[in-house]
C-alpha cells in the first residue's frame, strides 16, 4: 500500500512538473509569434503614416491629432485589434509632414492578460520623390520614328557633347503592358535601356544598343540588346495641384490673356511686381506668381524669364514660329507652367544657352482628362514636361535636354532627346515621399543612441 502511494506521489510530481512544462513552453511560443505579431502592427503603422504623409491624410477626419510636444507633428493610435488571446494596438507619429525629409515612427504592441505587453517599434526616414529618374515616362505608347534618337549626358560636366560627354543611361519606360507599348520605325534608335510593363518593344527597324552591347558600334537596325529591355516596370504618376491663388494667402497678379506680339519683347516679372510674399526676396520657394486664360508668342516676338515665375495658364499656351519664351542664363531665372489647356511650342530659346541646367524650365500639365503639348520644327527645349494625362508630340528637328512624362509620347522627325542624369536625383514637391531608411528601435529610450527608443508622444507610456 505504502509502494503504491509513493509511486502515486512520484508519478503525480512527474506529471505536474510535465504539464508546468508544457505551459511554459505553450506560453513562451505565444509569446514568440507575437513578437513577430508586435512588428508587424509596427509596420503597419508605418504602413499607415506612409499613406497619410502622401495624401496628407493627417487630419482629425482621419483619427490624427497634434502631437502634445511639437505643433509639427502628428500622431495616432489605434486600439481594440483582435488576436487570439490577446489585444493589438498600434501608436504612430509623423514628424515634419510637410518637410523635405519627415520621419515616421510606429509601435506595435501586443497587451496579454496576466502578461507584460509585447512592443516593438520601428522607424523610417522619408525624403521627396524624384520624378525624373528615366529619360521617358508614359502610361501608354512611346513611339519613335523616322531618325529620331535617344541618348543621356551629364550637365554637371557641361553642355551636352556627342564625343565627350554622352552616355547610354538614359530610360524609356511605359507602365503598358501591350506588345507594341514602345515602338521604333525608320532609322530611329536608343542609346540606353527600354522598360514596359510585361511586353517587349516593337523594333522593326529601329535599334536599342549601348556601350557595352555585343557588337560593333554602332549596331546596324534592326538591333535589340537584349540586357537592356526590362519588362517589370511600374510607376505611380500623381496629378500635379495647381500653386494657390488664394488672395488672402499668397501675392499674385492676373495677366488675363497675355501675348507678346509681332517682333515684340515682354519680361516676367514685370517692374514692380513683387513675389508671393512681398516681404521676402524672390527665390525657388518664393516666386512670382501669375495667372492668365491664355498666353501666345507671336512670330520673332520674345517672353523673356528674369526670375523664379510661376505661370499658371487655365487655357492654351503657344509660341508661334520663330517666337520664344527664353529662360535666361542667370541662377535666379526659373519657370513652371502650369498649363490647363493644349500647348504648342514652336519655339523655346532656353536651349541657346548651353549652361542653362535641365532643371530650370517646367512644363506641368494640369488638365485631368484631355491635354495635348506639342514641340514643333525649332522648339529646342531645356527641361523637363509633366503631364500624365496628355498627349506629348515632340515633332522636332531639334535637340531636348531633361526629361518628360505623359499619357502618350510620340517623337518624329530628326530629333533627339538627351537625358540629364542630374535629374535623377532632383527631388520635387508634390510627389509625395519615398522611403529612404528603416530602423527597429530595441535600445532603451534616451541614451542618444541610433537605435534608441522613441518615448515622445504618443509612446510616452510605453517606455
Amino acid at each position: 500500500m505504502i509502494t503504491v502511494l509513493v509511486l502515486a506521489a512520484v508519478t503525480a510530481v512527474v506529471c505536474s512538473s510535465l504539464l508546468f512544462r508544457a505551459a511554459l513552453e505553450a506560453k513562451l511560443a505565444t509569446r514568440s509569434l507575437f513578437q513577430s505579431v508586435a512588428l508587424n502592427l509596427a509596420e503597419a503603422g508605418i504602413e499607415e503614416g506612409l499613406f497619410a504623409l502622401n495624401t496628407s491624410g493627417y487630419t482629425t477626419v482621419n483619427g490624427w491629432s497634434v502631437a502634445a510636444d511639437s505643433a509639427t507633428s502628428y500622431t495616432k493610435t489605434i486600439t481594440g485589434l483582435p488576436l487570439t488571446q490577446a489585444t493589438g494596438e498600434i501608436q504612430v507619429r509623423i514628424d515634419a509632414p510637410t518637410g523635405v525629409t519627415p520621419v515616421v515612427v510606429a509601435a506595435g504592441i501586443v497587451r496579454i492578460p496576466q502578461q507584460p505587453a509585447i512592443l516593438k517599434q520601428v522607424r523610417v526616414g522619408t525624403a521627396r520623390r524624384r520624378p525624373w529618374s528615366n529619360g521617358m515616362v508614359a502610361k501608354n505608347d512611346i513611339n519613335f520614328s523616322v531618325a529620331s534618337s535617344v541618348d543621356s549626358y551629364d550637365s554637371a560636366l557641361g553642355a551636352y557633347n556627342a564625343a565627350t560627354n554622352r552616355s547610354d543611361r538614359a530610360t524609356i519606360a511605359t507602365t503598358s503592358t501591350a506588345v507594341d507599348a514602345v515602338e521604333l520605325t525608320g532609322a530611329s534608335s536608343i542609346y540606353g535601356f527600354v522598360a514596359t510593363g510585361g511586353a517587349d518593344p516593337l523594333v522593326p527597324m529601329g535599334r536599342i544598343y549601348g556601350a557595352t552591347s555585343p557588337c560593333p558600334q554602332p549596331p546596324p537596325p534592326p538591333y535589340v540588346d537584349s540586357s537592356r529591355v526590362r519588362r517589370d516596370f511600374a510607376t505611380n504618376l500623381p496629378n500635379i495641384a495647381v500653386p494657390s491663388t488664394d488672395a488672402t494667402t499668397v501675392n499674385f497678379y492676373n495677366l488675363t490673356a497675355y501675348s507678346v506680339g509681332f517682333f515684340a519683347t515682354k519680361s516676367l516679372p514685370r517692374v514692380g511686381d513683387t513675389p508671393i510674399r512681398p516681404l521676402e526676396p524672390p527665390g525657388p520657394s518664393n516666386p512670382y506668381r501669375y495667372v492668365a486664360s491664355s498666353v501666345s508668342v507671336s512670330a520673332l516676338g520674345n517672353l523673356n524669364i528674369t526670375e523664379p515665375i510661376d505661370l499658371i495658364v487655365t487655357g492654351n499656351t503657344s509660341v508661334t514660329l520663330l517666337g520664344s519664351i527664353n529662360v535666361q542664363n542667370t541662377a535666379s531665372a526659373a519657370l513652371n507652367l502650369y498649363a490647363g489647356g493644349n500647348v504648342t511650342l514652336s519655339g523655346f530659346s532656353n536651349y541657346r544657352t548651353s549652361t542653362a541646367a535641365s532643371a530650370k524650365a517646367s512644363i506641368w500639365g494640369t488638365n485631368l482628362t484631355s491635354q495635348t503639348i506639342t514641340l514643333s520644327w525649332g522648339a529646342a527645349f531645356t527641361g523637363t514636361i509633366y503631364a500624365p494625362s496628355a498627349t506629348l508630340n515632340l515633332n522636332i528637328a531639334a535637340d531636348i535636354y531633361g526629361a518628360v512624362v505623359a499619357k502618350t509620347i510620340n517623337m518624329s522627325g530628326w530629333g533627339q532627346f538627351h537625358w540629364d542624369v542630374q535629374l535623377a536625383n532632383t527631388e520635387v514637391g508634390g510627389f509625395g515621399y519615398r522611403v529612404t531608411a528603416w530602423a527597429e528601435l530595441s535600445t532603451p529610450p534616451g541614451g542618444g543612441g541610433a537605435f534608441a527608443r522613441d518615448n515622445r508622444a504618443p509612446f510616452t507610456s510605453l517606455f
